[in-house]
C-alpha cells in the first residue's frame, strides 16, 4: 500500500470521496494539522494527523467512521479530533493553545478552513501556557535526576522539545501577537531551549534549559495581556 506523502496527494486521493460517502452533509471540513506541519516531520515513518469539523458528532456518526481506521493507517493517516462549530464556540476559552496552533497550521482537505477567524483570548491562552509549563518543569526536575539512566542522555531533550515547543508558540504570541513561523525563531529568543550539539555537556545543558523555562514561566506569569 502506498503511503501519502504530501498534503496536496491526500487530497487527491480516494479519501476524500470516502469522507463525502461516509460523512455526506454533515461534514463540513477535513483537514490536517499538528505535527504533520512541523519541521522534521517524515510521513514515511509517522502519520499525519487528520480532523474534522461535523454538524454531528455524535457516536452513530463516529462508528461509520471506526470502520475506516485500519485502511487509513495503511495510508499513513490518523482520525484525531472530530469537532462540531458549536463545540469549538464554547471551548474557545478552554483551548486556545490548541485552536490557535489549528487557525495557523493546517492544510484543508476538503471544505472550509477551520476556526476562520479565531482569535484566542489572550488572559485564556496566557493561563494555559503557564499551566501547560509549570506541569513541564515538575517532570522535567525528575527527568534531570535520572538523565542518562538508560543511556540516553539526549532523550531528555526531545521529549521535553515534543512538550515544550508547542507551548511556547503559545508565549510567543502573547509576547509579539503573532504566530512564530518556525522553530529557529523560538530558538533565537531562547538559544538555551535548544537541544545541544556536543554529548559532553546533557547536565550543563539541562541545568540551563530547566533555568530558562523557570524565567519564562515567572514572565508568563507577570503579562499583562
Amino acid at each position: 500500500m502506498k503511503k501519502l506523502l504530501s498534503v496536496e496527494e491526500i487530497k487527491t486521493s480516494k479519501w476524500v470521496s470516502t469522507f463525502q460517502e461516509v460523512l455526506g452533509s454533515n461534514l463540513v471540513s477535513v483537514f490536517v494539522h499538528g505535527d504533520s506541519l512541523q519541521e522534521g516531520f517524515n510521513p514515511l515513518k509517522t502519520p499525519w494527523t487528520i480532523s474534522f469539523i461535523l454538524k454531528d458528532n455524535s457516536t452513530a456518526v463516529l462508528g461509520n467512521m471506526a470502520k475506516h481506521r485500519k485502511e487509513a493507517k495503511r495510508y499513513n493517516l490518523e482520525f484525531r479530533y472530530f469537532f462540531t462549530s458549536e463545540e469549538i464556540k464554547k471551548s474557545e476559552d478552554v483551548f486556545p493553545l490548541e485552536f490557535l496552533h489549528i487557525v495557523h497550521s493546517h492544510g484543508v482537505i476538503y471544505g472550509d478552513s477551520p476556526m476562520a477567524g479565531f482569535t484566542p483570548n489572550r488572559e485564556c491562552l496566557r493561563l494555559e501556557c503557564e499551566r501547560e509549563l509549570r506541569g513541564l518543569l515538575i517532570h522535567l526536575r525528575r527527568a534531570f535526576v535520572y538523565i542518562g539512566e538508560e543511556g540516553n542522555p539526549l532523550g531528555f531533550f526531545v521529549n521535553a522539545s515534543s512538550t515544550m515547543l508547542p507551548i511556547m508558540y503559545g508565549v510567543f504570541y502573547l509576547k509579539y501577537g503573532r504566530y512564530p513561523s518556525n522553530y529557529s525563531e523560538i530558538f533565537k529568543e531562547y538559544p538555551s531551549l535548544q537541544t545541544p550539539v556536543s554529548k559532553k555537556n546533557f547536565v550543563e545543558s539541562a541545568t540551563a534549559y530547566i533555568k530558562t523555562l523557570s524565567l519564562i514561566v515567572d514572565q508568563v506569569d507577570a503579562m499583562e495581556v
